[in-house]
């Protein structure tokens, strides 16, 4: 098995090749490095602005769970029973302070010292 000219620049060229695409396979590797790098960046930050969004959907869905509770038609009803039984109180004890006014006429007898 000799080797001639024609191999040794046959297998010059192969290695000029390999070299070729070590260079630049080494290459895009550092890209993709690069690429992945920032990749994970902007996943950090997806994953920060999810759970701002999450914790703030968490409190309006709070909110409105006690505003459908405040709202209910129960709680409106006794609310609104509450509110009547108030009024008649308050016009009953506004009579009786009536009354209460009209047996006094504003003078006031002299005592006399």
């Amino acid at each position: 098995m000799e080797f001639g000219v024609r191999e040794l620049i046959q297998f010059g060229t192969l290695l000029a090749s390999l070299a070729g695409a070590f260079a630049v396979v080494k290459s895009q590797v550092s890209r993709i490095m690069e690429d992945i790098a920032k990749l994970q960046t902007y996943a950090i930050k997806l994953e920060n602005r999810l759970e701002i969004i999450e914790s703030g959907q968490a409190v309006i869905q709070h909110q409105v769970k006690i505003f459908g509770g405040i709202l209910s038609p129960a709680n409106l009803k006794e609310l609104t029973t509450q509110l009547t039984a108030l009024d008649t109180e308050m016009k009953t004890t506004q009579k009786n302070l009536d009354k209460l006014y009209g047996m006094h006429n504003g003078k006031h007898p002299s005592i006399g010292a």
